[in-house]
């Protein structure tokens, strides 16, 4: 991984950081979120992937559509370091444990 490379995923990581604590805090039965990407193939690469504790409390905050609000918290903290996502609906992906 090169410097920059480190650099934004270092700035990714911050961001997502805060996203999380908010997100457990505000949203029901959300848990965490982790993120990959793969630098050689650029930042469309990024996914974001957001854990629920069980499949329906991920179905509740679909109806309800908190997830969609999820991905515009998560692009508006990643915009404060230029970070954009080219296609959120394919990039921020949702998960239950159970």
């Amino acid at each position: 991984m090169r410097k920059t490379d480190k650099k934004i995923d270092n700035a990714i990581r911050v961001a997502l950081t805060e996203v999380c604590e908010t997100l457990k805090q505000e949203v029901e039965g959300f848990s965490w979120l982790t993120h990959r990407v793969n630098f050689s193939q650029g930042m469309d690469s990024l996914v974001i992937t957001f854990m629920f504790e069980s499949q329906v409390l991920l179905d509740k905050a679909r109806s309800g559509r908190q997830t969609q609000q999820m991905i515009a918290l998560t692009q508006a903290s990643l915009k404060i370091d230029n970070i954009c996502l080219a296609n959120p609906s394919k990039q921020c992906r949702f998960e239950a444990r159970h």
